[in-house]
């Protein structure tokens, strides 16, 4: 039997690792469906030992269960035990070695030695640091769960078992003391209902300035050793010359011949067994990249992080709205990537606005995989411009959004309705009308009478006239541009009209004593009014909004615009009231 420190709850998830479709770097993700922000994750690369424990039992036809304490507790302890520090013991042990990088230490003494004995002598040492310091209550009732696990497991009748933790629970495992210890620390502890599932996860995130504790400096690197087939340093350095040429930087053969070299010889100064990451990328910066911070930062990005995504197959337990996304994403030829990732679209195209419905969608449910490039999104243009880029913690927005519909259209579609059912509450009209703009974007089609009517309510109630201004504008591009996506532009054409019409009944009176700056403001309210009613197909309106402005140039209630160099104010003011 072969024992993984992980969710038990995961224990039908594990034959998926056989999967061809799965490549890691993967991570289960275990969530509360009542509540899906509470939720954990236990990431898995290449070469994690517990990954390549589990492939290898799974190759040789030996079962394999995991034995940490159940994500049903763990989730529910979210707030309390489960956040509590713990000191890195790899790294007090090799700061007792003189040592100020573990990930160095760890090379020297673990990677380029191994054995039986190195392991016994890492587990002696731990053992000293658990006497001297103190084991969390949160560690304890893990380790006492591993405990009751492995009695299971014996009484099984199990006789070769191998536990894969870290190891600081080393020393806790290798006894077996009385179970009633054990059996009182478990007992009533809290329980959520958990489920769980796999999921990409990217060597980004391993990394330690992603924020996860149990993370590495150098993923992308480990990554380069653990999968390369001799002579690592001159591979790596000539991976790290074709992310500089691929750049448009000079990076020939001898550049590399002389890195492999200079880190070599860094080696050997510093009596180290072989180069490590700190000699490549010392050799890299002094010969690749000629001294500059900025091209070492590109490789150290590029492939000492790396920007893997990995993938998991399509048998993996999924909800409806997860499943429905990964199959349109293969439909629209949209893979996600961890790198960032930019497109244009060409809204002519039908694959293009697909694409373009899809991930106006998403974002509207708090997935935000495309961020658009050049500001607001112009619903009046046929291309659009999108920065892609997926990190693991989209999988979570997505289960999240699940709550609003099985499919991205009916989920976006029931927000927006949900949206627009509260509008009476804390949305202003100009929120509203943004929202409008946005399931047109997202061909939300069916959510547009629920909006609409929540806009024709809120600007029938308010009386304010400067928030009817700020938000004629966005309704008259949607009622203008709306078949350009398809969408029928009368409805949005009357709701149009019928703000306009109260915004000339109270100009007047709004633009009446105020002071400079209001003025200002006033007046540029006044020329996006204007600019949007010459977009709106509504010839009556159209002259009812320039009577208004006679009534304004008339009475002189409506500040002039600025003069432009070189002109006398006189000159600058408009001599009819079409300006």
């Amino acid at each position: 039997m072969v024992l993984i420190e992980g969710p038990p709850e995961a224990d039908g998830l594990v034959a998926l690792a056989a999967e061809e479709e799965m490549r890691p770097p993967v991570a289960l993700l275990g969530y509360v469906p009542a509540e899906p922000k509470i939720a954990a994750f236990w990431p898995f690369a290449v070469f994690s030992p517990e990954w390549q424990a589990i492939k290898f039992a799974l190759k040789a036809g030996i079962p394999v269960r995991f034995c940490d304490l159940p994500a049903a507790h763990q989730l529910a302890m979210h707030d309390g035990a489960a956040s509590e520090p713990r000191a890195d013991p790899v790294a007090e042990l090799a700061d007792a070695a003189g040592y100020d990088d573990p990930e160095r230490w760890w090379e020297d003494v673990v990677e380029h030695v191994g054995g039986p004995a190195v392991f016994d002598a890492l587990a002696e040492a731990i053992g000293l640091l658990r006497v001297v310091g103190e084991t969390g209550a949160r560690d304890a009732i893990r380790e006492a769960y591993m405990r009751k696990v492995l009695r299971t497991t014996v009484r099984d009748g199990y006789q070769r078992i191998a536990v894969v933790c870290g190891a600081w629970h080393v020393p806790a495992l290798r006894d077996l003391p009385a179970a009633a210890a054990d059996d009182r620390l478990l007992r009533g502890l809290p329980k959520v209902k958990a489920a769980l599932t796999w999921v990409p996860w990217t060597y980004g995130r391993l990394a330690y300035a992603s924020g996860y504790g149990a993370g590495i400096r150098s993923p992308g690197w480990y990554d380069h050793l653990f999968g390369c087939e001799g002579q690592p340093i001159e591979r790596w350095l000539a991976r790290a010359a074709a992310v500089l040429r691929a750049e448009g930087t000079g990076a020939s053969p001898a550049h590399v011949i002389e890195s492999v070299r200079l880190a070599e010889a860094l080696a050997a100064l510093r009596s180290r067994p072989l180069a490590g990451l700190e000699e490549v990328t010392e050799a890299a910066r002094a010969v690749l990249c000629e001294g500059s911070d900025l091209l070492t930062d590109l490789i150290q990005r590029r492939l000492v992080v790396g920007e893997r995504l990995g993938s998991v197959p399509a048998t993996t337990p999924m909800m409806p709205l997860q499943r429905d996304l990964r199959d349109q994403q293969r439909r629209l030829r949209l893979r996600p990537q961890a790198a960032p990732r930019d497109i244009d679209l060409d809204l002519r195209k039908p694959n293009d606005l697909a694409r373009s419905h899809l991930l106006h969608r998403l974002t509207l449910l708090g997935v935000d995989w495309g961020t658009p490039r050049e500001g607001p999104p112009n619903i009046g243009t046929f291309r659009e411009s999108w920065r892609l880029t997926w990190r693991p913690e989209l999988d979570l927005a997505v289960i999240e959004a699940g709550m609003w519909g099985g499919t991205v259209a009916a989920a976006a579609a029931e927000l927006a309705r949900s949206r627009a059912s509260g509008a009476s509450g804390s949305a202003s009209l100009e929120e509203m009308t943004a929202l409008l703009e946005r399931c047109l974007l997202a061909d939300l089609g069916n959510a547009l009478p629920a909006v609409l009517a929540a806009i024709s309510e809120r600007a029938a109630l308010d009386t304010d006239v400067t928030r009817l201004m700020t938000a004629l504008p966005a309704l008259v591009r949607a009622a203008r541009y709306g078949d350009v996506r398809g969408t029928d532009p009368a409805r949005l054409t009357q709701v149009a009209v019928e703000m306009l019409t109260r915004i000339c009944a109270g100009l007047p009176v709004a633009v009446a004593s105020l002071d400079e700056t209001a003025e200002r403001t006033m007046r540029d309210r006044i020329d996006a009014v204007h600019s949007a009613t010459g977009l709106l197909r509504d010839a009556p309106s159209r002259g009812r909004w320039l009577d208004a402005l006679t009534v304004l140039a008339r009475g002189g209630g409506a500040p002039p615009p600025d003069p432009p160099a070189g002109a006398s104010p006189r000159a600058a003011r408009p001599s009819s009231p079409g300006g």
